[in-house]
């Protein structure tokens, strides 16, 4: 049995993330396989509360975001037993070229600290998105409706959240975006989420939770066979990919949506990792989803897009 190395947490605080370089995080979007799909109350199709309602997970590559760009992190593999549910809380650890885990002179592995994990589901054109703050395969999950955070202090930006999400001053989060004609609606969200507003400000970007973000985008992934994840890779990774140079670049409405109300919900789960054991790091992340560093660049770049 492999033994978890630990480190010590610096507890410090450092200046914002805009005085300090810009983090990069590894993350994972595994595709969930559900075996028997929950109802909500109008008998709609949604993911299972409970771990033995589905089947397991098809994992993804480990994957990399560094200044704008994402990659394949080799050096990093997902290691869970899902054949078996409730599952386990899976860790990421370190490989060497061969695959096997790194350990040290004492047998303990190298795992990547985990950020947060969301469930991230799409369940039919009737239905907005579904998140849920947990593992799904691990826990009992109370899945939500995706809501929007919109902050007053930058008119127009929409933070994707949860009821639960730490946000900041201003009214809870609504069921549509901030801002009007928005670069990512209906390639992230569905066009129920359009602002219903005339007079609202133009969108100012996307941004919020950092693991629906990415689910969003997992979401465009053709479905191809229940067991294989394959087509996640046509997202990220590859010289086609739709998330290239910190932009999202599809106009079209997601292809792993199901197409009708009798399909099983699409869904993934996303976890987010950094690699460096510090809360200091895990600050600056956290930075960043309020609006203030990376992610609010990236989102700058979706607003940029000239889509007609």
């Amino acid at each position: 049995m492999l033994k978890q190395k630990t480190s010590k947490h610096s507890s410090s605080r450092k200046g914002s993330s805009s005085s300090q370089p810009t983090p990069g995080f590894l993350f994972i979007a595994n595709k969930l396989v559900i075996h028997n799909p929950g109802r909500d109350d109008y008998l709609h199709l949604i993911p299972p509360s409970s771990p033995n309602y589905y089947r397991g997970e098809v994992p993804s590559k480990v994957m990399r975001y560094k200044n704008g760009e994402v990659s394949e992190a080799a050096d990093w593999r997902w290691y869970r037993d899902a054949s078996t549910l409730p599952a386990s809380e899976g860790q990421l650890l370190r490989v060497d070229a061969r695959g096997n885990c790194i350990t040290d002179q004492y047998g303990q592995v190298y795992p990547a600290e985990e950020y947060k994990t969301f469930g991230v589901a799409a369940c039919n054109p009737l239905l907005p998105i579904m998140v849920t703050e947990h593992d799904p395969l691990v826990t009992i999950s109370n899945w939500e409706l995706l809501r929007v955070f919109h902050p007053p202090s930058i008119p127009g930006l929409s933070q994707l959240s949860t009821i639960t999400s730490t946000m900041g001053p201003g009214p809870g989060p609504l069921l549509h975006v901030a801002g009007r004609n928005p670069a990512w609606i209906p390639g992230l969200l569905p066009l129920t989420y359009k602002a219903p507003r005339r007079d609202a400000p133009h969108s100012a970007g996307l941004g919020g939770e950092l693991p629906i973000v990415l689910g969003l985008m997992a979401l465009n992934a053709s479905p191809g066979s229940v067991m294989s994840n394959h087509s996640i890779d046509s997202v990220f990774l590859g010289h086609n990919r739709l998330w290239r140079h910190g932009a999202w670049t599809s106009p079209d409405a997601p292809r792993g949506h199901p197409p009708t109300a009798s399909e099983d919900p699409k869904g993934f789960i996303v976890k987010v990792f950094s690699t460096q054991t510090t809360n200091t790091l895990l600050e600056k992340i956290s930075t960043v989803l309020s609006g203030r560093g990376l992610l609010f660049e990236i989102d700058q770049m979706f607003d940029s897009l000239s889509l007609n």
